[in-house]
This record gives structure tokens, C-alpha cells and sequence, in this order.
């Protein structure tokens, strides 16, 4: 008697080596058939094996053998014809391995759409002549039908949307000879757009009218008009429950419409692409292909592997040589504390009440570099002084820049000089409660147009501490 493996054996072997069954189901899209021809499958476990190990080796030989395939049931039917075997091999088997890839799933053609319409159409019949009653078995198992065809129909179109969603490296791969031929460069697209024209016309278009709820087909009611009247008839007859999950599915289904949408845009993009436009496409795609490698391998089930091991990939590539001895971007965000805010809103309040207090801004002389006179130097500076003691402060960590932003562009013909004697007039004569610290930290300001510079140092306005003293009790 020959070894053999159980149905779980095999399995689990299959999934720790998934490449045999991926590339043997890409064959058999390609070839448009439903079965794998068992010459073909022999070939690729034998290439595949080749650099494993003897005993792993062994194991995967015997467990993708024919016959052991067959008696644990992943093998349905075995067809001999025109000389070879083609084997069957369960759905559930392939379905699984397509969603463990998701450049295996399939698109779905106008011809299965319209197949799960009809479908729904017939339930929908049929849910009309119902009796509606939980005793009768016919309603129950119609009611167990359509919760599995609309579940059913609603994860063909999502796997039908990642799918599509790929279809950037399958355009990458379409017109991976653009940059290489530049003088077949005309006949290559002709190529190319029968190509994408093909696959948009049998594809994408058909998902989008089967999903858009304005289509209008001559045979019948289209997909959410059949949800509708199921839904309508349901809540009829008091099964609220079902019909809420008939309405949640629509709603579900409805929602892929956008997506798909998206990537018929992004293929009508890429067909007026030009072939230098196309190289930078297929080169932003390759790279991205290796990123997504690397992304693929913290996805298992060691839970060291967090992060992505892209030295290599930026050795290679050159693209972040040199990233981290580039100062971080600065952004600008508003905070989250109720302190930002009430800062926010005290300078918002500080410069309205500036700006309402503009009538009484002094116009200050013009003074001319340094050929001053001392008579209009001394009322400059009182006219200065006398507005300074109606502003209004506030704390702040730098106070020559507080006050320079205050002067700036608003006192006519502001200077430097007219900031030193304002900050000399808050340094001794402070406002009411604050107290003026000098700090050891120098700070640059610069002027425009003049671009002149003032060094000085830093000083803080902060609320004064009072000393109270506290007089004597009288008995």
C-alpha cells in the first residue's frame, strides 16, 4: 500500500508551498479552461522541488501526486481527452488560493453579471407567489437562497475590486516594452489599446452598468431595482429583519460603484500616456512592486517582523541616501489643548483691538539715518512712550518679538531705534502686574527692505509677584 496523506495534510502542504497551485491557476486563466492539465502540474512540482531539500522534497512530491490528490477529494474528476488528463480540482480549493492572491481573481464578464441578475430575478418571482411563513419549508429555504446569492454576489465584486485595483502593475506589465523599443514605439501602442480596450470593454464597463442604479435594460428590472422590489415585498409581509439585510447588501453594493469607477479613469489616464510618460509610470511601479515585497514579508505570522528591512532596497536604489541628514519638514497644526486655543483667540483679540485703535496710532517724524535732530528725536520717543502706555500685553516667552510685531507695518516709519526705546520703557517701567526677565539666549530679527539685522537678547513677560505684607493683629 502506498503512502498517502489526509485531506488536511495535503492541504496544509499546499499553502506552505502556495507557487505550484498560483502559477498552475494562472495557466489555466490563461488558457481560459476550468481544468489543469496533469502533464502541466507535473512539470511545475518538479521545477519547484528541484532546490528543496530531500526530505521536503519528498513530501511535496508525494502529497501534489495525482492520486493522493484524488482520494483526499481536493481532485473531483479526472477527464481523459485528446490523449492527456486534465484534473478537476474543487472550487472551494481554488477560490481559496485566489483569494490568497489577489492577482488571481478573476473579472467578472458581462455574461456573469448577467447571470446572477437573472438569479435574483428568479428569487424575486418566486418571492411573490410565497407563502411568507416561517412553518413553510419552500420560503425558508428560499429565504436561506437569496441570503446566500446576494452574499455571494457581493464578494465576486469585491474581490472583483481589489482585482481591478492591481491594475496598475498590469498595466506596468502591458507596456513593459515602451522604453525599450522606442522605434516599434507606434505599433506598440496600437498593440497596447487593443489590448486595454479589451480589457475595459469586457470588464470595467460591464461592472459599471450592472452597478449603476440609472441603467436601463431592455430585458427586466436591473440589480437594485430587483433589491427594491424584494425589499418592498418583505416588509409587506412583516419580515423587517430580512429586509433590513436585503437594504444594508444594497447599500454595500451600491458603495463599489465609486472604486471602480476610479480605475476606469486611471485607465483612460494611462491610454493617453506618452512613451516617456510610460517609462516613468513602469519605473514608479517596479519600485513600488519591491516596497510592497518588503511590506509583504511583516505580514506573517513571526511577530519580531514589524518592520520593513528596506536597507538593501535604499542601497540599491539611492532614493533615501542621504534622507536622514535632511532636517525634518516643519508643519504648522493647530494644537489640542485648551490653552492653545485661549492663546490663539488673546492674540486674535490683541490685534483687533490694535487695528480699532489705529485713529489714535501717533504720527511719528521721519527721522533720515543719522543726521537726526535731538528736538524731533525727543518728541518721536514721548509720542512713542505716550502710546505704549495704552497697549495692551500679554505674557509672553519673547517680548522683543511680541513688541516687533506689534510696531512692524504699523507705527508710519517704524526703526529699530523706536524698538530699543520701547523695550528700555517696559524694562523700567513695566505694566501693571507683569515683570520683564532677561534671559542669557540671544535672538536675530530682520527688517525689510533694508534686510537690517538686530541681535538681541531675549527677555520674558510674565505676572509679577507681588509681596504682601501683612500688618500686625490688634487685640
Amino acid at each position: 500500500m502506498s503512502k498517502r496523506f489526509s485531506t488536511l495534510d495535503t492541504t496544509r502542504l499546499l499553502f506552505e508551498h502556495p507557487k505550484i497551485l498560483f502559477r498552475m491557476i494562472e495557466r489555466m486563466d490563461r488558457n481560459e479552461a476550468r481544468y489543469i492539465r496533469e502533464s502541466d502540474l507535473v512539470t511545475e512540482v518538479m521545477d519547484y522541488t528541484g532546490n528543496l531539500g530531500k526530505a521536503d522534497r519528498d513530501r511535496v512530491r508525494l502529497a501534489m501526486n495525482t492520486d493522493n490528490l484524488f482520494r483526499s477529494g481536493l481532485i473531483i474528476d479526472i477527464i481523459k481527452a485528446d490523449g492527456e488528463r486534465r484534473l478537476v480540482f474543487q472550487d472551494a480549493l481554488i477560490n481559496l488560493m485566489r483569494a490568497c492572491n489577489a492577482s488571481l481573481y478573476q473579472e467578472l464578464t458581462d455574461a456573469r453579471l448577467r447571470g446572477h441578475l437573472v438569479t435574483l430575478r428568479d428569487v424575486r418571482n418566486r418571492l411573490e407567489i410565497s407563502s411568507f411563513s416561517e412553518a413553510d419549508p419552500d420560503y425558508t429555504e428560499l429565504r436561506d437562497d437569496l441570503n446566500e446569492r446576494v452574499s455571494q454576489l457581493i464578494g465576486l465584486l469585491r474581490q472583483n475590486v481589489l482585482r481591478m485595483q492591481t491594475i496598475s502593475a498590469q498595466l506596468a506589465d502591458l507596456s513593459g516594452d515602451a522604453s525599450r523599443a522606442p522605434e516599434k514605439y507606434l505599433e506598440f501602442r496600437h498593440n497596447l489599446f487593443e489590448q486595454i480596450v479589451t480589457l475595459y470593454d469586457r470588464h470595467i464597463k460591464p461592472t459599471l452598468v450592472f452597478l449603476n442604479p440609472d441603467t436601463r435594460l431592455p430585458d427586466g428590472s436591473n440589480l437594485f431595482e430587483t433589491l427594491e422590489a424584494m425589499v418592498r415585498l418583505l416588509e409587506t409581509n412583516d419580515n423587517h429583519s430580512l429586509a433590513d439585510q436585503i437594504f444594508r447588501s444594497s447599500l454595500s453594493l451600491n458603495a463599489l460603484y465609486k472604486p471602480i469607477q476610479a480605475v476606469a479613469q486611471e485607465v483612460e489616464h494611462f491610454l493617453r500616456k506618452t512613451r516617456r510618460g510610460m517609462a516613468q509610470y513602469n519605473a514608479m511601479e517596479h519600485f513600488y512592486g519591491k516596497l510592497r515585497a518588503l511590506k509583504d514579508d511583516t505580514e506573517t505570522l513571526s511577530l519580531r517582523r514589524k518592520w520593513l528591512e528596506g536597507g538593501e532596497f535604499a542601497r540599491s536604489t539611492g532614493f533615501l541616501v542621504g534622507l536622514r541628514a535632511q532636517q525634518r519638514p516643519k508643519h504648522y497644526a493647530f494644537g489640542q489643548s485648551s490653552s492653545y486655543y485661549q492663546l490663539l483667540f488673546s492674540e486674535l483679540d490683541l490685534r483687533l483691538s490694535d487695528l480699532r485703535r489705529k485713529a489714535e496710532v501717533p504720527v511719528l517724524q521721519e527721522v533720515d539715518g543719522s543726521g537726526r535732530h535731538s528736538r524731533i528725536d525727543v518728541q518721536r520717543i514721548n509720542q512713542l512712550y505716550q502710546w505704549l502706555e495704552t497697549l495692551e500685553l500679554r505674557p509672553t516667552a519673547d517680548l522683543v518679538r511680541e513688541l516687533h510685531g506689534r510696531l512692524d507695518g504699523f507705527i508710519p516709519g517704524y526703526r529699530f531705534p523706536d524698538l530699543l526705546a520701547a523695550l528700555n520703557r517696559l524694562v523700567n517701567s513695566p505694566p501693571e502686574g507683569m515683570q520683564v526677565v532677561t534671559t542669557n539666549r540671544f535672538r536675530t530679527l530682520e527688517q525689510a527692505p533694508d534686510s537690517e539685522q538686530f541681535v538681541y537678547r531675549k527677555r520674558r513677560l510674565e505676572p509679577g509677584v507681588t509681596d504682601i505684607k501683612q500688618e500686625p493683629s490688634h487685640a
